[in-house]
């Protein structure tokens, strides 16, 4: 009968192959026993997954411990200084703050300037290339072409920058005056309307200002504006281009300019009955 219910029950698996047999040698202090036990041996067994014990390293309170036991033996050390007690030092040093305004930052100043390359913006000036008409070539001029140029002058804060005043001769009341320029030799031109100078009127002309100024990429020393002058009226349209030369204005460096300045002033002193203290600097008549 319980043979035949042999496959209800759980079967002990074998013990075979899970262990590891340890020999362990005996060792007494009596040597009349170790001839009796030579051939005798402890025999353990141990699990094969068992690890093989190690002795254990000291905690963290067992350091601590043994940290305060060392602090407690130890005497205890101070720090004080020889200026405080009165003892002489061995050396003496200044040391100045590096901004400090002492004879060293003109040193610092120095080097600077040795390893940086100064810059200065330049500074420039408008020059007119022509000499605008005056007194009685003026109005001969108004009265021939219907307008002229008067003068160009510099606009104040504003070195690039000028302003062309234009006369024209009153032949309706209805009228528009409007300066052409270029900077690229007429490849490209713009037209800028100019404005009624308010009380200019003296009964047969009047005037008109409009202001020109370079732009870049045309910010060097010799860049040039050329321009033109229109007047649009009811009764037609009129032109004026300096004799179809153009009205040319230059910029230049500020020192150039001076320099120009200078040989004007100087012609102009040699003509008789010339004032040079009440006299527009303009360019020579030669540079037309």
């Amino acid at each position: 009968m319980a043979q035949g219910h042999n496959g209800n029950f759980l079967t002990i698996p074998s013990q075979e192959g899970l262990f590891k047999t340890v020999r362990v040698e005996r060792s007494d202090d009596n040597s009349n026993d170790e001839d009796e036990e030579e051939t005798e041996e402890d025999v353990r067994l141990m699990p094969r997954s068992s690890p093989v014990p190690r002795k254990r390293g000291s905690s963290i309170a067992d350091e601590t411990a043994e940290y305060m036991r060392i602090r407690l033996v130890l005497t205890n050390r101070s720090v004080s200084f020889a200026d405080s007690t009165g003892a002489e030092l061995v050396d003496v040093r200044m040391f100045v703050p590096f901004d400090s305004d002492e004879e060293d930052d003109s040193r610092w100043e120095e080097e600077e300037a040795r390893y940086r390359k100064a810059y200065r913006e330049p500074t420039y000036r408008v020059w007119p290339e022509f000499q605008p008409l005056t007194g009685a070539e003026l109005v001969l001029a108004v009265h021939s072409s219907k307008l002229e140029v008067e003068s160009v002058t510099s606009v104040p804060d504003e070195p690039l920058s000028f302003e062309v005043l234009i006369r024209v001769l009153n032949i309706s009341f209805h009228k528009s005056v409007y300066a052409r320029s270029t900077m690229d030799g007429w490849i490209n031109h713009f037209d800028y309307p100019a404005e009624y100078v308010q009380g200019s009127n003296d009964g047969e002309t009047d005037k008109f200002s409009v202001k020109l100024a370079f732009a870049s990429p045309y910010l060097f020393n010799g860049a040039r504006i050329d321009f033109v002058v229109r007047y649009e009226t009811p009764d037609g349209e009129f032109w004026a281009n300096n004799s179809g030369r153009n009205y040319s204005v230059t910029l230049l460096h500020a020192e150039s300019s001076m320099k120009t300045e200078i040989s004007s002033i100087e012609l102009l002193a040699l003509l008789p009955g010339s004032d040079t203290s009440q006299t527009q600097i303009n360019p020579a008549p030669g540079n037309m």
